[in-house]
């Protein structure tokens, strides 16, 4: 038996969990490091099988073959989120049996490493797999990215989202706006169960959280978002330049109907152009001063406006208008629309179209013609969107386009 205690000593010298077990799987000794990584002692250990204390009994079957064949042998184990290599060794008992001694090195760090590498190949796979595609948005690209990251890395269920809109999802709703409030990679709990968010710019993954996942999020993100990244500017790019090149066809065919048809029609068909060309917009309508009053002459979302007319002073933001007149604005956008509208004269009128929201968001454009103001555009936006520069510059030449076809029709 003095090997056995030779053997103790050594092994109670290692920073790394060590055991020796009998012929019947039981351990007989276990040295202070292992105690320490498993949070057990003596008592609860000796005597007893690894299939007893932590319902395994993958280890019985190694080392009943170590034993017969009496050759060394090495498996990987996880617990608690590290990770072993275990060598275990065929050990001569005092009574003449074989049983085992084992050392489990953390290879924790490596595994990581490892994991990272393979995991950063896959996505630079994914990402290389679909630029092949027709990535037609932002949205669609990432809605592929995060379906291939489902099938082929197994991230388990998840939900993508972007500010506050379920883009998809596989988790319950109250995950999903929980996680909207998180900014940065988080972990939080909802009933009881951890998730992790992943901000991807203005889009965030959403997954359950095992063992060692947020650590291994933290190290793979920085490595992923510039890959992402780029692909998000190709797309936008090429957005940019569909759009620059639709507006440019848009406008030229505005100018080249200038005269071909009435009045009424050119601006209802250069409205519904214009709605549909700056991203922001949902709804619009022209109006023109007739016989000292604002008539709605054209309009996109709003049914039956163009049966409304009202005096200058009544319009639904007042005073603000002539302010940016006075200012020299032709184009601008109204803060806080809906106090303005509220405290309108035509209050009632314009809630009805939705305008007392508190996302509502309308850009207007001033027809000025010889310092006379003679009509305005609105484009108007219901989900809290400030329109973009390139959106006001796009109505600014619009404005100078139409405020000429007015002048030209002595308006």
């Amino acid at each position: 038996m003095r090997h056995l205690f030779y053997l103790q000593q050594f092994f109670e010298r290692l920073p790394s969990p060590a055991f020796i077990k009998d012929n019947k799987h039981k351990y007989i000794w276990i040295n202070r490091e292992w105690k320490k990584t498993y949070g057990l002692d003596d008592r609860k250990v000796v005597g007893k099988t690894d299939e007893k204390i932590f319902n395994d009994s993958l280890t019985l079957k190694i080392e009943e073959s170590v034993m017969k064949t009496k050759k060394k042998q090495e498996y990987e184990k996880e617990y608690n989120g590290k990770y072993f290599k275990v060598t275990v060794i065929p050990i001569r008992l005092g009574d003449g049996t074989y049983g085992v001694a084992g050392i489990e090195f953390d290879e924790t760090q490596k595994y990581f490493n490892d994991l990272i590498l393979a995991t950063n190949l896959k996505i630079s796979e994914i990402i290389r797999e679909l630029l092949l595609s027709n990535l037609d948005s932002k949205d669609f690209f990432i809605e592929l990215f995060s379906e291939k990251l489902y099938e082929k890395i197994k991230i388990g269920d998840y939900a993508l989202l972007k500010g506050n809109e379920i883009l998809k999802t596989y988790l319950p709703e109250k995950v999903c706006l929980k996680a909207m409030q998180k900014e940065g990679i988080k972990e939080f709990s909802v009933s009881g169960e951890k998730y992790i968010v992943i901000p991807l710019f203005e889009y965030k993954l959403v997954i359950r959280s095992l063992p060692n996942y947020f650590k291994f999020v933290n190290y793979i993100i920085p490595l992923v978002l510039p890959k992402i990244e780029n692909v998000l500017e190709k797309i936008e790019n090429e957005s940019k330049k569909k759009r620059y090149y639709f507006t440019l066809e848009k406008m030229v065919d505005a100018v080249v109907s200038w005269k071909k048809i009435e009045i009424n029609s050119f601006l209802k068909k250069v409205l519904k152009d214009i709605v549909e060309i700056i991203p922001e917009a949902e709804k619009g309508t022209i109006w023109l001063i007739k016989d000292n009053k604002y008539k709605c002459v054209a309009e996109v979302g709003y049914e039956n406006a163009e049966m409304l007319e009202f005096p200058p002073e009544k319009t639904a933001y007042g005073q603000k208008i002539e302010e940016n007149i006075e200012k020299g604005y032709t184009v601008f956008e109204i803060d806080d629309a809906k106090s303005l509208v509220k405290t309108s004269p035509l209050a009632e009128t314009f809630k009805k179209y939705g305008m007392f929201d508190e996302k509502f968001r309308p850009l207007l454009g001033v027809f000025k013609i010889g310092g006379k103001v003679v009509g305005s555009i609105s484009i108007d936006n219901f989900s809290g969107i400030n329109f973009s520069d390139e959106s006001r510059k796009i109505l600014e030449l619009y404005v100078k386009i139409l405020t000429n076809f007015l002048e030209d029709y002595e308006i």
